[in-house]
């Protein structure tokens, strides 16, 4: 049996409405944990599971980190999204994937929201990740894992 997600029932639909599934299929297709950054120093906390899908030592880190294991193509979009967040209160979301092997991806979506202080902010939000990686050699992608 699928480990439930750590994140409130509202946020559980709001993540499934942005994915495109139903809010009862999200605990069987992702792993949802929150997550949160300190804008005055950029460490950003994130859940075990998140952090194991992303090839992070510990539950701490830096921006940087998280980006790494994302596909290339979509850093600049996501160093964007997360600049304008750490500058202005905004709603953050942005869909990536992550690449563990050649011919593999795993979905990754990513919401939030900052609020900004006199000394500094944060964005707290929530990462769901597909529990299993899709391939992309074949013409119709095949669940493994």
């Amino acid at each position: 049996m699928a480990s439930k997600s750590t994140i409130s029932p509202a946020q559980r639909s709001s993540v499934a409405d942005f994915i495109g599934i139903k809010a009862d299929q999200l605990d069987d297709m992702f792993v949802c944990e929150s997550w949160s950054a300190d804008l005055a120093t950029g460490i950003v906390w994130i859940g075990p599971q998140t952090a194991a899908f992303h090839g992070v030592a510990g539950q701490t880190c830096g921006i940087l980190d998280i980006i790494q294991p994302y596909d290339p193509a979509d850093w600049h979009k996501i160093l964007l999204a997360l600049e304008e967040a750490a500058t202005v209160a905004t709603d953050i979301s942005f869909g990536t994937s992550i690449r563990p092997m050649a011919g593999l991806y795993r979905p990754v979506f990513c919401f939030g929201h900052s609020e900004i202080t006199a000394t500094g902010g944060a964005i707290v939000g929530t990462f769901a990740t597909a529990r299993r990686c899709l391939e992309t050699t074949s013409t119709m992608p095949a669940l493994l894992n």
